[in-house]
């Protein structure tokens, strides 16, 4: 390979690599790094497309690119505990047509600095036109038969997504920004993003939600079963390799877990499954070695060497190689290793402790022939769910929302109500709880019937959804009793929480009044008898609430310490012009 002309080598030495983490979208925990290129506007380029378009043209641009990597991967051995990340580097794809282009180079490069294969991502974008997608496919390919990993970025930007999943199955998928923008209000993109994680668990690839800038961009992302997120919420990119944590707390926060989620996790724990898993590059007579130590064992699951499911391995497949004509010496040669047998490794969806039931369940039935699924917690395996014990699961967490949830609203009744106030008061969370209590609902139910009474409390309920988002925990206490409570943060700050709330209120105050006769309406009351049996005007409907800011100090201690507090206040929220008392506890 001829050396690079001084014009260009002074490209090389101006340019610089900024890193960008990748994280799972559950724990936090730091998957790996994207290197982006930085210092292609001090040489008078308008964008780094047009740098590699010049370097195309002068037929540079693998030379050029094999130096960038070596800079690179040079940078990346900075970033504290590098050797447990992976490093994804964008690929040309104009490569293949460089008239150097050759094998082994990547390879030669990381065995200097003691790196493995497995670490190095190769992302190719369908971004830029693919002009020719057999050549995009055959670097694809190129890169797989190395051992490196292979992702292509930007997934469904471009018009040649689904013809590359069909033609090769990449390690990653990393979907692009433009279905991530705006996804919590956009109920098309959400959809699209759902089949395209679907689509992708079904191949055995993971997912990365690539560009997430808000929390409720990622807890929709969480919601769709993506596996991991890059973006500014996380980490803008940083010329700093120190600057590179092992945990973004904020990923993490209980105040993006759903206290349900907790639930289901302790229903999936007392099931969950241990089989022994098999390390990819262990010998074949190791993989039976664990079929004959334990007897009931017909599958076991392949990880890699940082325990990341790839697969599992069924009996009655190593049966099938074991009877051949060839597997007697396949099994006494102790050199063969489970690379050789990938091609009679299965699939099998991979999912996430922290994910709901429904999703596990979701992308478990899209895999025709999968007997369960493999579970990780924060990418690492863990156990393994059976299509039966998933059944089972579902069937008791159904059980349990079922013996609470109010029969009415569906929402979470007072075990959990109490049990969301527990976990405030142990964890000392800044947030606010709130009491709500209907003003004359009893004259309202007596005149209008019980019926008329429900749809008002149905009303309520409705309404907490649409004006409140789903940060909120929201619980009917029984019959016009509500509860409400959040994790006061960057998003949800006392002042705004207290104006949603205050929204809340006069959205119901102004929508009940439909719930009346037109004389009633227009009267603004009724005229019904109190419990004395005499004849009294009643005002129309309304809500009152009592806001209680829990700060880290509170001395309350208990759900019932609160409950009395909020009894005594609502009678000062019920005096009050606007209905709405605030409280410091």
């Amino acid at each position: 390979m001829e050396p690079l002309h001084p014009f260009y080598l002074h490209y090389f030495n101006v340019l610089d690599v900024a890193f960008q983490p990748i994280v799972d979208i559950h724990s936090g925990i730091i998957f790996g790094v994207e290197a982006l290129l930085r210092g292609t506007d001090r040489l008078g380029f308008e964008s780094i497309h047009d740098f590699f378009d010049r370097l195309y043209e002068e037929n540079i641009l693998y030379t050029f690119d094999l130096l960038l990597r070596e800079k690179v991967i040079e940078k990346f051995c900075t970033i504290p505990n590098f050797q447990n990340l992976k490093l994804f580097y964008n690929l040309d794809n104009r490569l293949l047509e460089m008239a150097d282009f050759a094998k082994g180079n990547t390879s030669r490069i990381l065995n200097r600095f003691g790196l493995d294969h497995k670490m190095m991502v190769f992302e190719l974008s369908e971004r830029n036109e693919i002009v020719n997608l057999d050549n995009f496919t055959r670097l694809m390919r190129h890169y797989e038969q190395e051992g490196f990993c292979v992702a292509i970025d930007d997934f469904g930007i471009g018009h040649s997504g689904y013809k590359l999943l069909y033609h090769c199955t990449p390690n990653i998928i990393k979907i692009d920004r433009f279905f991530l923008s705006g996804i919590d209000q956009d109920a098309k993109k959400k959809l699209l993003v759902r089949h395209i994680v679907q689509l992708a668990t079904l191949m055995g690839s993971r997912v990365i939600a690539e560009g997430v800038e808000t929390q409720r961009e990622l807890l929709v992302c969480k919601e769709v079963g993506c596996h991991f997120v890059q973006g500014y919420f996380v980490q803008r990119p940083t010329l700093e390799s120190c600057e590179i944590l092992q945990k973004y707390t904020e990923i993490s926060s209980d105040l993006l877990v759903d206290k349900r989620l907790k639930n289901d996790q302790n229903i999936i724990l007392k099931r969950l499954e241990y089989l022994s898993p098999i390390v990819m590059g262990e010998s074949v007579e190791s993989l039976i070695d664990l079929f004959k130590k334990e007897d009931e064992l017909f599958l076991v699951p392949v990880v890699n060497s940082q325990n990341h499911p790839v697969g599992i391995v069924h009996e009655h497949r190593l049966k099938s190689i074991i009877y051949s004509p060839y597997g007697r010496s396949l099994i006494q040669n102790r050199s063969s290793d489970l690379s050789f047998l990938e091609t009679y490794m299965e699939s099998i969806p991979v999912v996430d402790l922290a994910m709901p039931l429904e999703t596990m369940v979701e992308l478990f039935s899209l895999h025709e022939n999968a007997p369960g699924v493999l579970v990780v917690e924060s990418s690492k395996y863990i156990g393994y769910l059976s299509a039966r014990v998933m059944i089972e699961a579902i069937h008791e967490r159904s059980l349990i929302r079922a013996r609470d949830e109010n029969p009415l609203t569906r929402l979470p009744g007072n075990f959990m109500i109490n049990e969301y106030i527990t976990d405030i008061f142990e964890t000392k969370k800044d947030s606010v709880l709130c009491y709500f209590d209907f003003d004359h609902f009893k004259p309202y139910n007596d005149y209008y019937g019980f019926r008329n009474g429900d749809r008002v409390i149905l009303l309520f309920a409705d309404l907490m959804h649409k004006v409140l988002s789903q940060e909120y925990f929201k619980g009917h206490i029984g019959g016009d009793d509500f509860f409400l409570g959040v994790i006061l943060n960057e998003s949800h700050t006392f002042e705004k929480v207290c104006r949603e709330i205050g929204r809340l209120v006069t959205k119901f105050t102004e929508d009940v009044r439909e719930f009346y006769d037109v004389k009633d309406r227009d009267r603004g009351c009724i005229i019904a008898e109190d419990r004395f049996g005499e004849q009294r005007e009643f005002k129309l409907l309304s809500v009152s609430v009592v806001i209680a800011h829990v700060g880290m100090e509170t001395t309350i201690r208990s759900s019932e310490q609160l409950h009395h507090l909020f009894s005594l206040e609502k009678k000062e929220a019920k005096k009050a012009p606007n209905h709405i008392v605030i409280i410091n506890v």
